[in-house]
């Protein structure tokens, strides 16, 4: 059997390899521990790990993962079955890393964690006719599971359906401005109902009948899951909640709908949201639907959804070091080589997980290509210039073509990270002197942020266009062009002190590192 897993794909896990998961625990604490309605904002940059946390919580919440599973196209193993159902806040072990109170697990008990991927239904007119279809499938599936246990009051489970059906009808009456039929082929049942229930809803507006209708539904759905008769019995913890992940994925009509109905339409007092998203992302999103509104006026709006927004923090890096050793050490690479290569990845780049995990596959993969030449997985010197390679192919990729064309002037590009004062042409085929002035000057522009003669002038001179360009932003979109700038400043200069401890003022681009090896030398 073929060896599995020597590459780490970067979708959403339960494993915790990072060390964030006592974030989802936290998340899931708080979607019990708030008076709804309440909506919670997680933010972290692309690849944070905001799905991961997310599914945790909603895992530890009791949310279906064999409906999730089929959503994301995932199979859904036996292992991660149970690993999914070891998270569950009611598991003998978890109970006892969680710590909760009686009143917090019995409000557990008496809840429904639906999970709603909006980017999933971007041709949909509006988004929230697929969030209702969700919670209707989601809720259906309960039924039905619950149905095999014979642990359901089938009456109330089919009341709850039925309301959800009269919601959808609402829903699509809303949008589309006039009565339709009851969505989605609803029985005659369900006609029935709504019949009877208009003459009390004939004096409100499209919105408000929407919001009764929905706020009804939730109550039935949430009387059903706890196993009680009527919605007056219901624990006054008892609570929808509702995971949306992805938000700023979405187109930006979509996305702007979505959050319009979460605050107009969907603020039910059994109701909590959970919405994952790259705050700096929307706020662009935002900006570019309503052009007429200026960057406070936005970040007032999301202030005014969010009750809550819980931050991504950074991976732990003693976690992340111990994953990326582990995956080195599954391509025959030695311990004592693993340790100093994975030193030098995290200091090089940022600590964004899928980041992390992309970079190492990719120096994997080279590493394998490489093998028929006799690389020895104890060679620390060889891995290490791999790694500075593979920073550039993916980082600086122009300097990186410049190198695979003209090995020889990996010489140059010494010169300039070192700083190094000689200026006598060097013996290059096909390369002459005015060819090697114009590669080192590439090279400087490249690395003109981290090489000191030009910092220095910098900060003496007049201000810089790119200051000049700031001044032209918003302050928010300036920040955070900063930041960027900063964090690919760090991340060179790491480069820059790893490539001066590495290689020599005479080495080249050994073709080892750019073609297969010969056939026949391989075999």
């Amino acid at each position: 059997m073929a060896a599995m897993g020597r590459y780490k794909n970067d979708q959403w896990n339960l494993d915790d390899s990072f060390g964030l998961g006592g974030t989802g625990d936290i998340l899931a604490h708080m979607a019990l521990d708030t008076d709804p309605p309440f909506t919670l904002g997680i933010t972290g940059k692309w690849g944070s790990g905001k799905t991961s946390v997310m599914r945790t919580a909603f895992a530890t919440l009791k949310g279906n993962s064999l409906q999730q599973g089929l959503a994301f196209e995932k199979t859904i193993s036996e292992r991660e079955t149970a690993h999914w159902k070891a998270l569950a806040f009611d598991n003998t072990q978890r109970k006892r890393k969680l710590d909760w109170d009686d009143d917090l697990k019995s409000t557990a008990g008496e809840c429904l964690s639906i999970w709603f991927s909006p980017w999933q239904h971007q041709n949909e007119q509006n988004p929230l006719i697929p969030l209702l279809l969700e919670i209707r499938t989601q809720f259906s599936t309960w039924i039905k599971l619950k149905e095999k246990a014979n642990k359901l009051n089938r009456r109330g489970g089919l009341a709850g359906l039925k309301l959800i059906e009269l919601v959808l009808d609402a829903a699509a009456t809303l949008f589309i401005g006039r009565n339709v039929n009851v969505a989605r082929g609803a029985s005659d049942s369900v006609h029935k109902t709504w019949n009877e229930a208009a003459p009390n809803l004939t004096e409100l507006s499209d919105g408000q009948r929407f919001h009764l209708l929905f706020q009804d539904a939730v109550e039935n759905i949430l009387t059903t899951i706890a196993g009680k008769d009527n919605p007056s019995e219901l624990e006054t913890g008892a609570r929808l909640i509702i995971f949306i992940d992805d938000l700023d994925r979405c187109e930006e009509s979509v996305a702007v709908t979505l959050l319009e109905s979460i605050k107009l339409y969907l603020g039910s007092r059994r109701c909590v949201f959970v919405l994952g998203l790259d705050d700096t992302a929307l706020l662009g999103t935002l900006s570019r639907h309503w052009q007429d509104r200026s960057e406070d006026d936005n970040r007032d709006y999301l202030d005014k959804l969010f009750q809550a927004t819980l931050a991504i923090p950074q991976p732990n890096q003693t976690s992340v070091k111990t994953e990326i050793a582990k995956q080195l050490a599954l391509h025959d690479i030695s311990d004592g080589t693993a340790v100093q290569c994975t030193n030098d990845i995290t200091n090089l780049l940022e600590p964004n997980p899928r980041k992390l995990k992309n970079f190492t596959n990719s120096l994997c993969a080279a590493w394998e290509l490489g093998l028929g030449h006799g690389w020895q997985g104890s060679n620390t010197l060889l891995l290490r210039k791999l790694i500075l390679f593979q920073y550039l192919r993916l980082s600086h990729r122009p300097v990186w073509r410049l190198l695979e064309r003209q090995p020889q002037t990996l010489k140059l590009l010494h010169r300039t990270i070192t700083g190094a004062s000689e200026t006598e042409p060097l013996e290059m085929e096909g390369l002459k002197l005015q060819d090697q002035r114009l590669a080192q000057e590439m090279f400087s522009r490249a690395f003109a942020h981290v090489l000191q003669d030009t910092v220095e002038s910098t900060l003496r001179g007049t201000p810089s266009s790119l200051e000049s360009r700031h001044r032209n932003m918003e302050l928010e979109q300036a920040v955070n062009l900063f930041i960027d700038r900063l964090d690919r400043k760090r991340s060179d200069e790491t480069f820059k002190a790893l490539f001066e401890t590495v290689f020599t003022k005479d080495d080249i681009l050994d073709s080892h590192f750019l073609s297969l090896p010969d056939p026949e030398s391989a075999s």
